[in-house]
């Protein structure tokens, strides 16, 4: 098995397009023997047949991969830029989403994503041509050299598989979940298994450009933490407003635990400050019908309004609004940007 001397051969990134059919229950097994990945897609598989579903422990163990995420470099000629633009260097983001093929059958998985297209370097080979062969041998005896495994050798997507996914993940598209794999039937998938990481590779071989991802699975680590009274006051007074991600249900006004506990900051504030009056407004992406999100945020700030109510905060201090996705801080063109605009605002009055 050949040492990783990852410099001069080969890969990178490859391939946004692929054909979506979806699947009747998406495929998901994950806790390798992996030491630093997590490997759980969204949902387990019911009617999967034991051939087509996915299971990491099948994956042989290579031995020699080393290196550096994304961990690949092209073959002369090519070169990789942005998701959807003809510059840039690829787009890695450290928590990401994006489901493979096995066999025609799609499985979620989430980790540390590269995103990139691959084109040809016409500044540097004005004379190249771009070959789709050249893509797929180079991915595959590269990869193999590697001891990693070939998952899907361009089979299309199984019957049903498009419209499962519509009902399970609606905004997978959008959300740019389906970059190696959408609307294309020719999609190589490979997995690099080693004692510590497991790595996939996916794209799909387009006539003159391939998208591709490269993916290494690792559990989440939340990071958000509550923002103390002191920290809500320093906003109002700056400010006049204060920005808060206030954590409920998913598509409910119901307060998480640890949302309870930022309105008991809130609480704290507001017991300070005797004479402080405040508008409890929320916001949301622009994700499902506007009406809805209108509805849904106004109710988010009811249930704030509700919380502080109940620990004797006079409800006439208090004012709700919802704007629902009218008043977005920033573009709804990312999943990390449309993270932003679902908050609650506390505006002094």
């Amino acid at each position: 098995m050949k040492k990783t001397i990852i410099a001069t051969l080969l890969i990178s990134l490859v391939a946004f397009s692929c054909k979506q059919k979806e699947n009747k229950e998406q495929s998901e097994t994950s806790s390798a023997d992996t030491a630093s990945a997590s490997i759980s897609p969204a949902e387990p598989q019911k009617t999967q047949s034991a051939e087509t579903k996915f299971d990491i422990s099948k994956i042989q163990i290579a031995k020699d991969f080393e290196g550096s995420f994304p961990y690949f470099n092209l073959p002369e000629g090519y070169t990789f830029t942005d998701p959807n633009k003809y510059h840039g260097k690829g787009e890695v983001k450290e928590v990401d989403k994006e489901y493979f093929y096995n066999k025609g059958i799609y499985f979620p998985m989430e980790g540390k994503t590269f995103k990139a297209v691959i084109r040809l370097d016409e500044a540097r080979f004005p004379d190249k041509k771009f070959s789709n062969l050249e893509i797929q041998k180079s991915f595959d005896e590269f990869i193999t050299s590697l001891g990693g495994v070939k998952i899907n050798n361009g089979e299309p997507l199984q019957s049903g598989q498009t419209d499962t996914l519509k009902i399970k993940d609606p905004n997978a598209y959008t959300d740019g979940y389906l970059h190696s794999c959408n609307n294309y039937d020719n999609v190589h998938t490979y997995v690099i298994r080693t004692a510590g990481k497991t790595v996939f590779v996916q794209y799909n071989l387009g006539s003159d450009q391939t998208n591709i991802t490269v993916l290494e699975p690792k559990a989440f680590e939340n990071k958000m933490s509550i923002i103390p009274a002191a920290e809500i006051q320093k906003q109002l007074d700056e400010q006049g407003k204060a920005v808060l991600y206030i954590n409920f249900d998913t598509d409910k006004s119901t307060l998480k635990p640890d949302g309870k506990q930022f309105v008991n900051e809130i609480a704290k504030l507001l017991n300070n400050n005797k004479d402080l009056r405040i508008s409890i407004e929320g916001h949301t992406d622009n994700t499902g019908e506007a009406k809805h999100n209108k509805t849904l945020s106004e109710q988010r700030a009811t249930s704030v309004l509700e919380e502080l109510t109940s620990g004797g905060i006079a409800s006439t201090r208090l004012k709700v609004k919802g704007f629902g996705s009218d008043a977005p801080l920033t573009a709804n063109d990312t999943e990390s940007n449309k993270a932003k605009n679902r908050r609650v605002e506390l505006v002094k009055i």
